[in-house]
């Protein structure tokens, strides 16, 4: 936290920024919670909710490489304040426009914002709050993400008593607009500002295939996004059916848990050298790990609880270093494509881990699910543990042996 106050106090740009990013991830979560709402009480079908819902994933999962790759290739606060207008008129036009055919339109649009504006903010943070503050700008963006989707369904509650899915839809676009507004006067730097045409780069940046350790991190978050995602499933049924609960403990469940990231995605503000993120973001795989295991085998409700957050701070741990380890790995102009392309993996794995979850939940059951979730997750920490240390170990034998007299 020192880190990141020190950053606030010190940088006006980042101030203007996390203030209209918070502000726009609070209403996402509201929006989230309404267009639910809204595709249901409109449609009446949960294939129409399951359809609004896909609609504004689609994009990742088939462009992400391509709509990151905007950062890279023009000015990252037009790309920014674009994806933030964009976004403002998919809600808004949800809100006004009831057909089933638009409203799934208008939910990709809003899809294909989203998919510009993170990677476009992971490019252009570090410029925008300074090179001394990178790393506390993308772990408190991570926060803040997190955040969002925790505190904007509590929100949500509010607004709809007072007004409806329609009046939360066009709160959520207001948000957008207010953002789009604040970002516009920041300045978060141009795809070139590093010299890679110098390097003898393509105007494109360097091709990902060939970037060191990039690819040991899209398999290793994708493998742990493919396993935790059968808890996501199976949580509701294990928390309400399993140990008996009523439906407010697992509202208080997922509450604890999103604190649990909220504190994990703050752990990265301090940044560090490549060795001590490769340490930290498998040390966040482990935690989840456990914690999903640990949840699994607990025999009643209230024992639970420490599971999920010990899980919850494993992700935030793991999502924020991901993230430095992407900065510091990929060069600065292939910043937007390396984050469409997680987001993008990332999205395919959540998706199969889905499906993966429904049947092992309609067969050995919710608790087996969890605890799958567990044991897979373990596994990956201890494969990719394994193979980071025998890559070090490579790099070490290869290295030059100094001369002794």
């Amino acid at each position: 936290m020192t880190a990141i106050i020190d950053m606030l106090r010190g940088t006006p740009a980042a101030r203007r920024f996390f203030l209209a990013y918070a502000q726009s991830a609070l209403g996402s979560g509201v929006g989230y919670v309404a267009l639910i709402l809204v595709a249901y009480q409109r449609f009446h079908s949960g294939f129409a909710v399951a359809a609004v819902l896909g609609a504004g994933v689609v994009p990742l999962m088939v462009l992400g490489p391509m709509l990151g790759g905007a950062a890279d290739r023009l000015p990252r606060r037009a790309c920014l304040v674009g994806a933030d207008l964009v976004r403002a008129v998919a809600f808004l036009g949800i809100a006004t426009i009831h057909g089933l055919p638009a409203t799934i339109a208008l939910a990709t649009l809003a899809g294909i914002g989203t998919g510009v504006f993170n990677p476009a903010a992971l490019a252009g943070l570090p410029h925008a709050a300074g090179e001394r503050h990178a790393a506390a700008a993308t772990s408190l963006y991570s926060a803040l993400s997190m955040m969002g989707k925790t505190v904007g369904p509590l929100a949500a509650a509010a607004v709809l008593a007072g007004g409806g899915v329609d009046l939360a839809l066009a709160a959520n676009g207001a948000s957008f607009l207010i953002s789009a507004a604040l970002v516009a006067t920041i300045d978060f730097g141009r795809p070139s500002a590093d010299g890679g045409e110098d390097r003898g780069e393509s105007e494109t940046g360097p091709r990902l295939r060939g970037v060191p350790g990039f690819g040991p991190v899209v398999a290793i978050s994708s493998l742990t996004v493919l396993f935790t995602g059968l808890s996501t499933v199976a949580e509701p049924r294990f928390i309400t059916g399993d140990l008996g609960a009523p439906s407010w403990a697992f509202s208080v469940m997922v509450g604890l848990w999103g604190i649990g990231v909220f504190a994990g995605s703050l752990a990265g503000s301090g940044g560090g050298a490549v060795g001590r993120l490769w340490v930290r973001y498998l040390a966040g795989i482990g935690l989840m790990g456990a914690g999903y295991a640990a949840a699994a085998a607990a025999p009643d409700y209230a024992l639970t609880l420490p599971g999920f957050v010990l899980a919850g701070l494993g992700d935030g741990i793991l999502l924020v270093h991901e993230r430095l380890l992407v900065q510091t790995l990929v060069p600065e102009r292939a910043w937007g494509r390396a984050f469409g392309s997680l987001d993008m993996v990332a999205a395919w794995a959540f998706a199969a881990a889905l499906g993966g979850g429904a049947l092992a939940v309609a067969g050995p059951g919710a608790r087996v699910a969890v605890l799958a979730a567990g044991l897979g997750t373990l596994a990956v920490w201890l494969v990719a543990a394994a193979g980071t240390t025998a890559r070090a170990a490579r790099r070490a034998g290869r290295a030059p042996v100094p001369e002794t007299t």
